[in-house]
């Protein structure tokens, strides 16, 4: 089974030699390597072109800086593996990563995952088993938390599945655009398994994209609308306690409103006005006391009488917690 590996790279070379010589160690060989290079300014290019003609299994891609999901989407297209693995440049894995995703292969219908360490410590409670998509898919997210673990690392995908039904990075949003992928998947397939095995290293680095918390209205109500949309696929196909979904889209919802309030163009106003249409009765069953006065100034679209209340609850949780 041959793998696509694909590594979106930019300004990382302070990392770069780790990350992929730990993928070139693999004890499974069978794969091609995509480092691709998305405009770096510092020595990332340099650095790849001098692994693309030592191993013939790398492919190198430079071009011109676009953000990391229209990197990943290069490689989807260019991937002619049976299946896809992404790895980000600044992390690494163990030497036998790839082995044990083969190890464990069942079907292109089932997904498989493997678990995270960060400084050498699983980051998410995962239960080992396989979940059902069609009768167990509450279960399958409520036990594992899995709204806040759709990073594209760590994960096993069919290239046929992704091509077939288009499913890319969205590319012009900078948070939540690895969910919106894994969420797309999971809709065409039967299973996930969950491997008891950690073997891919995540580094945190504080100041990353991945780790700045802010980011625009539209972005958070396009991540909004995506979970409202899982969460009516859902109802067709699974019968159960829809609370924690709900309140991770409350708190996509509220992050957006919370990081923006300062912001008084009318885009931003078009936008929250937008909203009302797109939260409903469920919305506020699943409310806590607070987002449900938000749901109602929502309804009511006074953006106005919000960014009031908004200021004074801030207020309020600043007293109580100083």
């Amino acid at each position: 089974m041959l793998i696509s590996i694909i590594v979106p790279i930019y300004n990382s070379s302070t990392y770069l030699d780790e990350c992929i010589n730990s993928i070139l160690s693999q004890t499974y060989t069978n794969f091609e390597l995509y480092l691709i290079n998305d405009g770096s300014t510092d020595n990332s290019g340099e650095i790849i072109d001098i692994y693309g003609r030592k191993d013939s299994r790398v492919t190198i891609i430079h071009k011109d800086n676009s953000g990391v999901s229209d990197t990943r989407n290069v490689g989807i297209k260019a991937a002619r593996g049976e299946v896809i693995c992404f790895i980000d440049s600044d992390d690494w894995v163990d030497d036998d990563y790839l082995e044990t995703f083969i190890n464990n292969f069942q079907n292109h219908s089932t997904l498989l995952i493997q678990n995270i360490k960060r400084n050498g410590q699983p980051i998410s409670n995962y239960k080992f088993q396989t979940y059902n998509t069609d009768n167990e898919i509450i279960d399958l997210f409520i036990e594992n938390n899995l709204l806040y673990y759709g990073a594209p690392f760590a994960k096993f995908y069919c290239k046929s599945i992704v091509s077939e039904n288009r499913i890319f990075f969205n590319k012009d949003i900078s948070y939540g655009e690895d969910l919106i992928f894994f969420l797309d998947y999971l809709m065409h397939i039967k299973n996930i398994t969950f491997l008891n095995s950690t073997k891919y290293n995540y580094r945190y680095i504080s100041g990353s994209l991945s780790t700045s918390k802010n980011h625009s209205l539209k972005n958070y109500f396009i991540l909004h609308s995506k979970i409202s949309e899982f969460i009516d696929w859902i109802k067709i196909r699974s019968k159960g306690n829809l609370k924690y979904f709900y309140t991770i889209d409350w708190d996509m919802i509220e992050s957006g409103i919370d990081q923006n309030l300062h912001i008084l163009s009318e885009e931003t106003k078009t936008q929250f006005s937008e909203l009302k249409s797109t939260i409903h009765y469920q919305h506020f069953k699943f409310a806590s006391f607070d987002r449900k006065v938000l749901f109602l100034l929502i309804k009511m679209n006074n953006y106005s009488l919000l960014r009031f209340y908004k200021n004074i609850f801030f207020k309020i949780r600043k007293k109580l917690t100083s």
